[in-house]
C-alpha cells in the first residue's frame, strides 16, 4: 500500500480574517476574531477534496492579537479545539509584528527538515513568493488557498497549484458555512 503524502497548512490568520470580513459582510477583526471564524477555516480545510489522500500532519495560525492576558489563552484555546497550531503575536500600537517572520521561519525549517510532501499557504501578501520559490527548492509542492479579492496575482502565480476559496475551489460549501456563521456571530452591542 502507497503512503500517503504528508501535509502541513500554514494559515496568514491575520490575513485571512480581514479578507472573510470583507466576503462575508461580517466584522471578523483580525486582533478579536470571532471563534466561528475560526471554525470557518478549519472547516474549509476539511471539505477541500484536494486533501482526502493526505496525511494532515500540522495545521498552524499565525496572527496578532489586542487584549489580555486571559483572551490570549482564550484564543490560544479556540485555535487548538479547530486543529490549529497557535503562534500568537501581541500587536503594538497599529502596526503587526511577528506574524510574517514567523510564518517564513516554520514553514522554511519544515521544508528543510523534510516533514512534509506537500505545503498549504492561506495567504494572499506578494510578501509571500520568495518563501515559495524557497520551499519548492526543497522539493515540497506548495498549494495555496485564498479569496479572489485580496489576493496577489504575482504569489497565485508562484504556487504550483491554487483553488480560491470564495470560487470554483470550494462551491457551494462556502456560501453554505458564510451562512452558517452569519446565523452564529452575535452582532455587537
Amino acid at each position: 500500500m502507497a503512503e500517503l503524502e504528508r501535509m502541513m497548512v500554514f494559515v496568514d490568520g491575520t490575513n485571512f480574517l480581514v479578507q472573510l470580513s470583507k466576503h462575508s459582510g461580517l466584522d471578523f477583526r483580525a486582533e478579536k476574531p470571532q471563534w466561528a471564524a475560526i471554525s470557518m477555516a478549519a472547516e474549509l480545510l476539511k471539505q477541500y477534496n484536494l486533501f482526502k489522500k493526505i496525511k494532515l500532519i500540522r495545521k498552524y495560525w499565525f496572527a496578532s492579537y489586542i487584549g489580555s492576558e486571559e483572551f490570549l489563552i482564550e484564543y490560544r484555546s479556540q485555535l487548538r479545539q479547530r486543529g490549529f497550531e497557535p503562534k500568537l503575536f501581541r500587536k503594538r500600537g497599529n502596526r503587526e509584528k511577528g506574524v510574517d517572520i514567523a510564518l517564513t521561519k516554520e514553514m522554511l525549517v519544515n521544508a528543510f527538515q523534510q516533514n512534509c510532501d506537500l505545503v498549504v499557504l492561506i495567504a494572499g501578501d506578494e510578501d509571500y513568493v520568495e518563501l515559495i520559490e524557497e520551499v519548492k527548492r526543497y522539493g515540497q509542492r506548495i498549494h495555496g488557498l485564498f479569496f479572489r479579492e485580496g489576493l496577489s496575482e504575482h504569489l497565485r502565480l508562484a504556487f504550483d497549484s491554487f483553488a480560491y476559496i470564495d470560487q470554483n475551489g470550494f462551491g457551494p460549501s462556502y456560501d453554505s458555512l458564510k451562512k452558517a456563521i452569519a446565523d452564529m456571530v452575535k452582532p455587537d452591542k
